[in-house]
């Protein structure tokens, strides 16, 4: 779906995307670290909340304020195949080897309201805001106009839904072109993404530099 790509912005007149850049940095960082010192329960508690929110006061659909949080289900995934794995290894039978550890249910609930909280932040605010809240910090630390952190750091976090994207199109031409889900998908395009990726961060690198020329 076009309108649940992963990170990105959405453009609205929201409160939260009124908020100065600078204070917008401050309050993600914050808020995306307290998920992890909360408890399981308050974090399984605060998740759906946000959504609610998100959809409700920030004109994001469900999927959208679903879609960013894949690399929780990913995460989840792996640890629900290591921990079969380890079972299986350690003698526990089948099908007790397949029930899930409950152990790792707190990681992932503070990792899913983390992500939820970011991708508000990420969903409200653009890159260019991005680069303007990280240059009034830069400039006011160095007492300098250059920002090449800024610059550095805006384009890094640009590149999330980029990467997203690039992803989404191979896969695209994939699937056009008759491919199955399979090891080959895989291997063939693995090396396409990477080589997209690769060639849109330099070409990015070198307006960045002609800028600061």
């Amino acid at each position: 779906m076009e309108g649940a790509k992963f990170f990105h912005y959405k453009t609205k007149q929201t409160v939260l995307h009124k908020i100065p850049p600078q204070a917008k940095l401050a309050l993600m960082v914050i808020l995306a670290l307290t998920s992890f010192a909360l408890p399981a329960e308050a974090c399984l508690a605060a998740y759906p909340a946000l959504i609610i929110v998100s959809v409700a006061l920030l004109g994001l659909t469900p999927a959208e304020a679903f879609s960013d949080n894949k690399p929780t289900i990913a995460y989840a995934v792996l640890l629900y195949a290591a921990t079969a794995v380890m079972n299986a290894v350690s003698g526990t039978g089948f099908p007790e080897m397949l029930v899930p550890d409950g152990t790792y249910v707190p990681l992932l609930s503070r990792l899913a309201l983390s992500l939820e909280t970011t991708s508000i932040f990420y969903r409200t605010t653009s890159t260019g805001q991005f680069r303007e809240g990280f240059a009034s910090i830069e400039r006011k630390l160095t007492g300098k106009k250059a920002t090449p952190a800024s610059d550095t750091l805006a384009l890094a976090l640009s590149f999330i839904p980029r990467i997203a994207t690039f992803w989404s199109r191979i896969e695209t031409a994939w699937k056009a072109r008759g491919g199955a889900d399979s090891i080959a998908k895989l291997t063939t395009l693995v090396p396409r993404f990477l080589q997209v990726s690769l060639r849109e961060g330099y070409e990015k690198s070198l307006a960045i530099q002609n800028r600061q020329l």
